[in-house]
C-alpha cells in the first residue's frame, strides 16, 4: 500500500501545480520537444496517438542514421590508425 502514495503525490503535483519531469539534458531535441507537447495542459494542444507514433518513427529513423554516421566515423578512424602502425 505504501507504493500508492508517491504515485497520488505525483499525479497531485501534475494537476495542481503543472509539474513535469526534467527532461535530461543529453535527450534528443525532438523527443524533447515531443514529451513537452505530450505535457501540455490543454487536451487540444497535444499531439493524437497516430501523431505521436510518426513523430517516434521519424525521430528513430533520424537517431538511427545518426548512429551510422558515427559508426562510419569510428570505422574510418580505426582504419587510419592501424595504417599509421604499420608505417
Amino acid at each position: 500500500m505504501t507504493g500508492i502514495l508517491p504515485q497520488i503525490q505525483a499525479a497531485v503535483g501534475v494537476l495542481q501545480k503543472g509539474l513535469r519531469p526534467t527532461i535530461p539534458k543529453h535527450t534528443h531535441p525532438k523527443l524533447a520537444e515531443l514529451l513537452e507537447r505530450c505535457w501540455q495542459q490543454g487536451p487540444s494542444l497535444r499531439p493524437d496517438f497516430s501523431k505521436v507514433t510518426e513523430l517516434l518513427q521519424l525521430i528513430v529513423n533520424e537517431v538511427g542514421s545518426d548512429g551510422e554516421e558515427k559508426r562510419k566515423e569510428k570505422t574510418a578512424y580505426r582504419f587510419l590508425s592501424a595504417l599509421k602502425r604499420i608505417h
